[in-house]
């Protein structure tokens, strides 16, 4: 099966804090892949699909923030975690291009 992305994604791990729009709860995790368009999270609890999150990442001095929708949450083989895709819905224009100078940078390495 051929997996259309409109970004390409880069597999790399930093923390992430993560807000339900809906409980207000916020939890703290990471992600293990990224793009501009969204990442790859870990997860304790199942989230919903659809559901949407506010996010804050810290990429190495530079924090990101915006808000982004859950777009699928499977179960991790062997353990009591999710992997769930959080799609970007809400960024701003400088947060958008430090994450893409950042991508750029891992990518050119």
């Amino acid at each position: 099966m051929d997996e259309k992305r409109e970004y390409s994604r880069i597999k790399i791990s930093f923390p992430v804090r993560c807000e339900g729009l809906e409980r207000h709860k916020p939890f703290y995790t990471v992600f293990k892949d990224i793009s501009k368009g969204g990442l790859k999270l870990i997860s304790e609890e199942f989230l919903s699909v659809n559901s949407f999150i506010k996010f804050e990442i810290n990429l190495i001095n530079n924090l990101i923030k915006g808000k982004g929708k859950i777009v699928w949450c499977n179960p991790q083989a062997y353990a009591e975690r999710y992997w769930a895709g959080l799609e970007f819905t809400e960024i701003n224009t400088s947060a958008l291009k430090t994450l893409s100078d950042f991508l750029s940078n891992i990518n050119s390495t």
